[in-house]
């Protein structure tokens, strides 16, 4: 191989790991959020919400993205994780986080719900079933489910 192609594919392969840490990859973390900053909605009723959305933690001198899913239950937004994740760590600890939802980043302050709320997991489990079975079908029951996740509303800052 040309000593200048071995060159070429190291900058390549040196790009790809750069872009693999800044930005989460699937269930992998990642340091970047991009987006654009926007004011938050007072109401979310009715908001066309993807699937899941880049959720950024502020817990020490780095970033830390996750990719999740989200719901909206009452017009208010929520998301929620196993109690042993870093992610909810870093948010119980640091509630200011940066939420991005297709290409607009929203400053929001994510607040841990009580043991307990049945709605807004009911809300889950509708509006991710018909398109992720396989995962929702291993939940435990709702009851259970609410009592042993970590849940969090999102509300601006």
């Amino acid at each position: 191989m040309p000593r200048w192609l071995s060159y070429v594919l190291t900058v390549l392969v040196i790009a790809l790991i750069v872009v693999a840490i800044a930005a989460p990859i699937g269930p992998m973390p990642g340091l970047r959020i991009g987006g654009t900053p926007t004011e938050a909605p007072a109401s979310w009723a009715g908001a066309e919400l993807p699937d899941d959305i880049l959720f950024a933690t502020y817990d020490g001198p780095l970033p830390y993205v996750v990719t999740i899913w989200i719901v909206e239950s009452g017009g208010e937004l929520y998301v929620v994780g196993a109690p042993e994740s870093t992610w909810v760590a870093k948010a119980t600890s640091s509630p200011d986080v940066r939420v991005r939802i297709n290409d607009a980043v929203y400053d929001m302050r994510a607040t841990r719900m009580p043991p307990g709320r049945v709605d807004v997991l009911q809300a889950y489990v509708d509006r991710y079933q018909a398109d992720y079975p396989e995962i929702i079908d291993g939940f435990p029951p709702l009851e259970e489910l609410a009592e042993g996740s970590a849940l969090f509303e999102l509300t601006p800052r």
